[in-house]
């Protein structure tokens, strides 16, 4: 046994322990089924939108020590790009109560981080009857750490001075948002942008729909538009180390220059997935791929106004974990989680997260905490013949789509939580001695570098079982 391999066998006997500790003394309380939360304006076609954004740099960011979140471990900042901002809108359809869309330029925010921010915000929800609070990450490979992993190991990536700052830019915009709220028109669109979309793992399935929620006031302000498409803000590489929002900057700021319109961004599924690499350089790549979106986006011309309905439901839910070293970064506090007993998977732990479904007049939307594979949320599973396992996509769970009845389903991925990959059954493999350690090649010789970054092979069938029954107490 050579030392990466009983580094391996070492960090699973530590989560199995952890695993053991946990049902003794935690346990995993139920979790109850949440009903669906309806709201309708009978009167008029009309909704209530608000929005804030906001700058969240560091002061010290040129003298301070902060990590670059993304790619490799201790990648020091040594410079800005473009600044990193949040930004939120509040929606509703006046009636009472509403919900709240959060973007935030960073990698990710664990469900801990999520959570202290809507317990900052509880006295506001009750005031405002605000039932949601959606956080959904860019996830720039740019940005500052975070979530802990980036870092010089064994200690955390984040600075605590800088989550405060960043978790309460949040909070600030949420409470801005529904202060600037004013009545319009919801609309929704979209646009094919193959161009701009690379699937760098097989199976070849990109979603390249790039959408458009537009929201036009009545009083011929600002518009404020919502946008997702499906690929990694990762296009500045593993060598930059300055700060920068990736391509959604460069998208927003072009949208901003020649409409004067407010941007929020999110992605969809984007494992595998990247910009295209529309040329050599890897900033003016950045800068063009944002460039490109932002110009698909304004010429978006197949609007469909959505009525003012809007139903929300909010599912916690327990995803095992068998990735021995994710466990271990939550262990020793590298990352903050909510771990409980769990009697599936390797390790007999879990990570306590969520999704959302929303429903927007026609519009279905789902949020995902982690970053899924498109033929998971789509559908196209490899074959026995090209998958990486050699068995069909009978064993894998029914894609997403199929699961909620609409082709059109908008993702919005690293939402409220960072699980990682969610790889499809069939694709899912590991280094025989080293799982989750180190990467493992398939029967083609394919690298399969995802899968440790996962939770585990169970996560699909996880999201796709808690997923049917939100479906059914939808209908």
């Amino acid at each position: 046994m050579n030392i990466a391999d009983f580094a391996a066998s070492a960090v699973r006997k530590i989560g199995k322990h952890t695993g053991k500790k946990l049902a003794k003394s935690v346990g995993a309380p139920e979790i109850p089924k949440s009903e669906p939360i309806r709201m309708k304006n009978p009167t008029d076609e009309f909704y209530n939108l608000g929005f804030a954004k906001r700058e969240v740099m560091p002061d010290d960011i040129e003298t301070g020590t902060y990590w670059l979140a993304g790619y490799r471990t201790g990648n020091k900042v040594v410079g800005v790009l473009d600044p990193l901002t949040v930004s939120a809108i509040w929606l509703d359809c006046k009636d009472n109560g509403g919900i709240i869309f959060v973007s935030a330029d960073c990698v990710g925010l664990t469900g801990f981080e999520v959570d202290l921010v809507r317990a900052s915000l509880a006295d506001f929800s009750k005031k405002t009857g605000c039932v949601n609070i959606s956080i959904s990450c860019t996830h720039t490979h740019a940005s500052i750490d975070t979530v802990g992993y980036w870092g010089k190991l064994p200690k955390t990536g984040k600075s605590q001075k800088y989550m405060e700052k960043f978790l309460d830019a949040i909070k600030q915009v949420c409470m801005e948002a529904y202060e600037n709220k004013k009545e319009g028109r919801l609309y929704i669109g979209s646009k094919h942008v193959p161009e701009c979309i690379e699937d760098r793992r097989e199976p070849i399935v990109c979603n390249d729909r790039l959408t458009r929620l537009r929201f036009v006031p009545n009083d011929g302000s600002e518009e404020t538009w919502f946008l997702n498409y499906g690929a990694h803000p990762n296009c500045l590489g593993g060598a930059n180390s300055k700060v920068s929002a990736d391509y959604p900057y460069f998208l927003r700021e072009r949208i901003n220059k020649e409409k004067k319109t407010n941007v929020l961004f999110s992605v969809n599924a984007i494992l595998g997935v990247d910009i295209a690499p529309l040329c050599e350089d890897r900033y003016e790549r950045t800068k063009l791929g944002g460039e490109k979106l932002a110009e698909a986006a304004m010429s978006i011309d197949n609007d469909e106004q959505l009525a003012p309905e809007i139903t929300v439901l909010n599912q916690p839910y327990y995803a095992p974990i068998d990735n021995g070293v994710l466990a271990l970064m939550a262990i020793i506090h590298v990352c903050n989680s909510k771990k409980y007993a769990c009697d599936k998977g390797d390790l007999g732990m879990a990570l306590k997260t969520e999704m959302d479904f929303f429903k927007l007049g026609k519009l279905n939307i789902l949020t995902l905490p982690g970053e899924a594979a498109s033929e998971f949320v789509y559908g196209g599973y490899s074959s026995a013949e090209t998958s990486a396992t050699g068995k069909g996509p009978e064993i894998n769970p029914p894609c997403l789509v199929d699961i909620v009845g609409d082709k059109d389903l908008l993702v919005m991925g690293v939402s409220n939580d960072m699980t990682g990959y969610m790889v499809p059954p069939n694709d899912f493999i590991l280094h025989e001695t080293q799982p989750y350690l180190s990467t493992a090649k398939d029967r083609f010789d394919r690298r399969h570098y995802h899968e440790t970054n996962s939770l585990g092979y169970l996560t699909p069938f996880v999201v796709a079982d808690v997923l049917k029954d939100m479906v059914e107490r939808l209908k």
